[in-house]
């Protein structure tokens, strides 16, 4: 929508996405000023378009300098109707917390200022509902607003005798009186517990958020939904001075008594905590220690137990449902789960036979099919136990962590006590569990046994070699499939699992003949689901091994099923992968095109997920045109959806390509601290393979920032993992990557046999993509290592690659040329250098990968050795501004000896000892012993041209010393090659204390 103007409001930027609604921010051509445009996208669901009138209706009524103000209501031409708010920027008290930015005193003050918010809200008769940290913002200037009314209710509405005001379409669709809305940490007991709710349960929400900006941490806790409903209800927590020494008694007076379970307990209006907040927000200092977040809130599972809801994010839980399982769990906690023995159950037949349909899909991995299959089993029965808990596995696979969580409490609510099921029954409701928990441990134990219960049945090993895989044990995973087609040849799910995993682990051959058996199986069930999921998964083996046509081929293909099925999540990852195609083979604009397709499907089918997902792989694709503000607005878009559904493996996906992208561009810092980040919450969740993908990152991070020894520390560490998980592609590219430290460290040989590793098993792959950036990485170091013709060699075939008849890898076609322009340098082809480095120049961006920076300093040496000295000192002086202001240590001292020479070309001879020294002692510091010595025959020039022979002598001595040291770790072999680079002879020479006559040479090592 982004351009189009909507009434009078121009909208210019998307700002959020939700379940049912989209924010932008809009220009107001009438007034010429910002505002926030909120559209409900799921208009035709009438409960929805009623919540949000009414949400419009109540705020309309609100004019506080703490309520983000509502300026118009209205409907689109196409009937999707909007609100208009003003448009409201800064940290949310959440974001605050996190990084340690409130004092007592300061804390006391927001939570007044809220207070006031709710007494405006309340003397209208409109209670909130959903008071937390998230939905409280303070703008740059300090004001804080209350946002999100979405779950207002107006009691005004209650007085009508239940006759809503407003347009007859409100009539019937009201939150219904049993479904529950609000977050659970921040619910009052009589929210949780179905009674009357009214403007107290509002003060008792900020009492639960003064709590936790006062002391650090939440006031209920949990392991799961159950516990924090049953310590809402049952259990007082303790008094904040108890956590915080610094608390005074006032103020844990006032917490306390807003925290108070019975209402008429508690604060009776906003006026009365005002006037105490106030009272004791006197008292306090705003200087001394903030206040640190402790811990998040304890549960066991962060990516399925979560809040119920967001917003206007998802359908709301069942209060009904609630009460049940809360009370049931404070019974549990108490008197002990053997109060519920019950008998087997058993369900009905239609409810059993959706089950297995819904299961099949499942294990497929055909998620949308087994949400719907299984949704009809549980309708068919809500009382049948296992559908509800497959059916939270196949929400839990799709990153709906509300809806899974919201079926496993109810498996709680219909099975307190498993032991009263048969065995089998009580095993799988354990794996399940476990998996949703993510110990996979525990998953695989309780399959192991279902097995040896059942030893002929395939769909038991097929979900024994799921549980495998999800704990990276490839082989076992493979061998349990394996077992499952042994026993039912016809199981397709089976081999199309076997599939996927070969293909991972690089036997191409094996994984094309399970994909064709996979597919000649669902064709023949009539499984066009089954048929999609194929064709996506092959699509990926295609793109990897370089096949581009064929690959586009499979996803056109699955794009056109997944729409005759109506399918859209594959309709949706179809067009993800039909991006990555694209701009892996260099059509950007046309990735481009895919994935906001992509993006636009997923926000009109309120899939959250693949809408991260499409916006993770728009910013790859962006970055390949070199659009690093673009690249980073989606990135940035994509962690703050995931933030905002609370999906810790999205939010961990998106930090990670945030990370990228600040390395690429020479922000180290910032990236390896993304990075950190997202390898935490990987680790928590077990993801393994995403574990790999973050240590790689780290490692580039400290590679970049010079820390070589902490770089392969995190590379080593991430090679014991692929090898652990028999993952040949992860295994090649931690050689990469090592081999690139290694190189940086010029440590030469070294490097050149991890890149022959590397592009060995890429080899295997068919992996032609990354055999030409293999090859081109390859040639850097040969040429340095002396080795021109294997060098030029290299180079020409990794070209040969990239220009390939499946397109061309265009990202890769600017570093080329500039490695060749080194090569003429250190050849002494000063006009060739001089030639392909102001290519480089003029075709690379002014960020990317610092190649500007390289090229830059490149052309600056060409032009000081052939003459143009001024200009050369220049370009190099240039290079070295540039490469300080950018986040990479190995840049930044190539950068400054090769500005030393120009200024020694250039008769600067004093500047250039002081350049070269300062270069020689950040190359000795990093263990760079080729550039090292170097710098040091510079320093001697130098210091001779200043009729120093002292100084001079020292500086030859020392690096006399630093040669030997080469040829000793190098061997005589590979030293001599080195010897015969031109550059190098000369410097020799040099060194040696021969003049060099009407001979000019670099010393860019």
């Amino acid at each position: 929508m982004i351009g189009q103007t909507i009434s009078h409001y121009q909208i210019v930027e998307l700002l959020g996405t939700g379940g049912m609604g989209v924010v932008y921010a809009a220009i107001d051509t009438h007034l010429d000023r910002r505002v926030a445009i909120k559209f409900l996208t799921a208009s035709s669901d009438p409960q929805y378009r009623a919540r949000f009138l009414r949400e419009a209706r109540a705020v309309s009524r609100l004019n506080h300098p703490n309520i983000a103000t509502v300026h118009d209501y209205g409907e689109t031409d196409a009937g999707q109707p909007f609100i208009v708010m003003e448009l409201v920027t800064g940290e949310t008290l959440g974001q605050l917390l996190e990084r340690s930015a409130l004092s007592l005193r300061r804390a006391v003050e927001i939570a007044a200022a809220v207070a006031e918010a709710l007494g405006e809200a309340h003397r209208h008769r409109i209670v909130h509902r959903d008071v937390k940290p998230s939905n409280i913002l303070v703008t740059e200037r300090g004001q804080v607003k209350v946002l999100d009314f979405g779950l207002v209710k107006d009691l005004s509405e209650d007085d009508a005798n239940g006759i809503p005001s407003g347009p007859r379409e409100d009539l019937g669709h009201r939150t219904r009186s049993d479904v529950m809305v609000g977050t659970p940490l921040y619910l009052s007991p009589e929210q949780a517990t179905s009674g009357t709710v009214d403007g107290r349960s509002d003060l008792f929400a900020l009492g639960a958020v003064l709590y936790e900006c006062i002391t650090g941490q939440s006031a209920f806790s949990g392991s799961s939904l159950i516990e924090i409903g049953a310590q809402i209800i049952h259990v007082t927590p303790p008094v904040p001075s108890s956590l915080n020494a610094r608390v005074p008694a006032e103020l844990d007076r006032i917490t306390m008594k807003a925290l108070a379970k019975n209402p008429e307990q508690r604060y009776q209006t906003a006026g009365e905590i005002i006037t105490d907040l106030k009272a004791a927000g006197e008292q306090l200092s705003d200087t001394g220690p903030r206040i640190t977040r402790i811990s998040q809130p304890s549960v066991t599972n962060p990516s399925a137990i979560m809040k119920i809801t967001e917003g206007l994010r998802r359908p709301r839980l069942s209060l009904g449902v609630l009460v049940v399982v809360v009370l049931a769990a404070g019974a549990a906690i108490w008197l002990g789960p053997r109060l519920w023995r019950r008998a087997p159950y058993k369900p009905s037949g239609k409810a059993e036979e959706f089950y297995l349909i819904g299961t099949n899909a499942l294990r497929a991995g055909a998620y949308q099919q087994a949400v719907k299959a299984l949704g009809q089993a549980t309708e068919a029965d809500r009382n049948f136990p296992l559908a509800h808990a497959r059916l939270a596995e196949a929400f839990l696979e799709q990153d709906y962590a509300d809806q899974g969580t919201k079926e496993l409490l109810l498996v709680h609510q219909l099975v307190p006590d498993p032991s009263v099921l048969p065995e089998d029954e009580a095993l799988y409701l354990e794996a399940i569990n476990a998996i949703g928990v993510q110990d996979y441990a525990k998953a695989i134990a309780a399959y192991l046994k279902l097995v040896d219960h059942n030893p002929e049945q395939p769909q038991y090993y097929l979900d024994l070699g799921r549980a495998y895989e999800k704990n990276e044990q490839i082989d076992e995973a493979i061998k349990s499939y394996v077992q499952a087609t042994d026993r039912d040849p016809r199981y397709a799910p089976a081999f199309l699992r076997a599939a996927i995993l070969y293909q991972r682990k690089g036997d191409t051959p094996t994984a094309q003949q399970a994909y064709d058996k996979a597919d000649s199986l669902f064709q023949a069930m009539n499984s066009i689901e089954g048929q999609t999921e194929v064709l996506l998964n092959r699509a990926v083996l295609l793109r990897e091994t370089g096949r581009f046509a064929e690959a586009r081929a499979q996803l056109q293909h699955a794009y056109d099923l997944a729409e005759a099925n109506q399918s859209e999540l594959q309709k949706i990852n179809a067009l993800i992968e039909l991006g990555r195609v694209a701009y892996t083979e260099g059509k950007t604009a046309q990735a481009e095109t895919y994935l906001k397709q992509a993006i636009d499907f997923a926000q009109q089918s309120r899939l959250e997920p693949p809408i991260v997902r499409s916006l993770i792989t728009l910013g790859s694709a962006l970055s390949v045109q070199e659009r690093p503000d673009e690249v980073e607005k989606n990135y940035k878009l994509a962690l703050d959806i995931a933030q905002r559904n609370k999906s810790p493996y999205l939010e961990a996906l998106a930090l990670s390509s945030l990370a990228t992208h600040r390395i690429q561009y020479l922000r180290a810092s910032e990236g390896l601290e993304l990075a950190e980040k997202a390898l935490a919450i990987f680790q928590a969740g077990k993801y393994r393979s995403n574990i790999t993908t973050c240590l790689s990152l780290i490692g580039r991070a400290r590679r970049r920032k010079g820390d070589y020894d902490g770089a392969l520390k995190a590379l080593e560490e991430r090679l014991s993992l692929a090898t652990g998980a028999g993952n040949p592609r992860q295994i090649a590219s931690t050689y990469g990557d090592i081999a690139s430290v290694l190189s940086e460290q010029e440590r030469y040989p070294e490097a050149l046999a991890r890149y022959q590793e590397s592009y060995a098993l890429y080899d295997s792959l068919h992996d032609r993509v990354n055999m030409a950036y293999n090859l081109m990485n390859r040639s850097n170091v040969l040429w340095r290592a002396g080795q021109y013709q294997e060098a030029k060699a290299a180079l020409d075939k990794a070209v040969e690659m990239a220009n390939g008849p499946e397109g061309k890898f265009k990202g890769m076609l600017a570093e080329v040329e500039l490695i060749r322009a080194q090569i003429d340098l250190s050849r002494q082809d000063f006009a060739g250098a001089r030639n392909k480095a102001e290519q480089v120049l003029a075709a690379s961006g002014s960020q990317h990968e610092g190649l500007p920076i390289q090229a830059r300093y490149t052309l600056g040496m060409a032009l000081s050795l052939s003459g143009s000295r001024a200009e050369g000192q220049r370009h190099c002086s240039e290079a070295v501004s540039l490469a300080n202001q950018a986040d990479d240590a190995a840049m930044l001292s190539r950068a400054l000896i090769a500005l030393a020479e120009s200024e020694l070309e250039n008769g600067a001879a004093t500047d250039a000892l002081a350049t070269a020294k300062q270069a020689e002692q950040r190359f000795t510091s990093a263990g760079q012993k080729v550039s090292a010595w170097g710098a040091l025959v510079i320093a001697a020039r130098a210091s001779r041209a200043l009729h120093d022979e002292g100084s001079a002598q020292q500086y030859f001595e020392k690096a006399a010393h630093l040669l030997l040291e080469l040829r000793q770790n190098w061997g005589e072999q590979a030293y001599n090659l080195y010897l015969n680079r031109p550059d190098v002879q000369v410097l020799h020479k040099q060194l040696g204390g021969q003049t060099v006559v009407e001979q000019k040479t670099p010393t860019s090592q």
